[in-house]
């Protein structure tokens, strides 16, 4: 299987919050990526202003895509 770049993996990350907010592990899942690797791709998309926190207690954080992160992906396609 090819590597995928971080671009791509980025991308099918906010694609899959468009759809609804969820947790690293959910969403690591989901994109076939794991959870390590996903919250550093979630830390750097939060920098960015793509993606925020939703929820965050001492035992879940719960992402979702911003206006910025929707506009981004628009632009892409």
């Amino acid at each position: 299987m090819k590597k995928r770049t971080f671009e791509v993996v980025r991308k099918i990350l906010l694609k899959r919050l468009l759809k609804k907010d969820m947790t690293i592990n959910e969403l690591g899942k989901i994109s076939s990526v794991n959870w390590k690797t996903t919250e550093r791709h979630l830390v750097y998309l939060c920098g960015k202003g793509f993606v925020k926190e939703i929820l965050f207690t001492s035992y879940v954080k719960i992402y979702g895509i911003t206006e910025r992160g929707k506009e981004f992906l628009k632009n892409e396609k």
